[in-house]
């Protein structure tokens, strides 16, 4: 019976030995994935995540002669679907930015003529919530974004004018075609909007672009404001 007895112990000893084995081993890979969750780039940056689809956004941004505006801007058309890609999914969307509407004061600063990017300054992006990072250039995700340019729809134009004469027309909101093609198990897509900081491009601008800078580092990025920048994760 003492034999027996010992035998359990000891066979009961090298289970929990075992166990103790197997948590060691396996704790850094559970802990290693908690930490890489919670140092997802986006997840810190000082943005705000209310960007939803057909809901209008308000967003400052800075303008050339006339300072930092409000200015409107939403996503339309916003449609998943199965890609004819193997093992992918396309996201379809356009981004209608609406411009800021002038006062004889800012009409007065301006040269006379018309006016489209100068007086809307926002932009659209496609980011990774984990690096931070535009994912338009080649990519670790393997996303693909394509971009139709900004268009100004001819017949959504308004005139405005100052007491000397002054006149600008203006389009009414400028639209964006963006398409983009990624992997079904990817979690990290990430779809931003908004205005810049300053009223020139900066080098890291640029890097971003490219995959090259992170958000936060851009001109479209402040640290003390989040109206400049309106973000939503893409999650199916």
């Amino acid at each position: 019976m003492k034999k027996r007895t010992y035998a359990k112990k000891r066979f009961a000893a090298l289970l929990i030995a075992f166990a103790a084995a197997a948590g060691s081993i396996l704790a850094p890979v559970h802990g290693a994935q908690a930490e890489a969750a919670s140092k997802a780039y986006m997840k810190k940056a000082y943005v705000k995540w209310d960007l939803k689809k057909n809901k209008t956004i308000s967003y400052k941004t800075k303008l050339d002669k006339i300072g930092t505006k409000k200015s409107n801007i939403k996503i339309t058309k916003y449609k998943i679907k199965n890609s004819k890609k193997k093992g992918y999914k396309e996201l379809n969307y356009t981004v209608r930015a609406y411009y800021t509407p002038l006062t004889a004061k800012n009409v007065h600063k301006l040269p006379s003529g018309i006016y489209t990017a100068p007086i809307l300054n926002c932009y659209t992006a496609v980011v990774d919530y984990n690096t931070g990072k535009a994912l338009t250039k080649g990519n670790k995700q393997k996303v693909t974004v394509k971009y139709s340019g900004w268009k100004v729809p001819t017949n959504k134009r308004k005139i405005y004018r100052d007491s000397d004469g002054c006149i600008i027309e203006q389009g009414l909101y400028s639209e964006i075609q963006v398409k983009v093609t990624y992997p079904k198990k990817y979690k990290g897509l990430c779809i931003g909007v908004g205005g810049h900081t300053s009223v020139n491009d900066t080098k890291n601008d640029t890097k971003f672009w490219n995959g090259k800078a992170v958000f936060g580092k851009t001109a479209y990025y402040s640290k003390k404001d989040k109206s400049y920048a309106h973000f939503m994760r893409v999650t199916k």
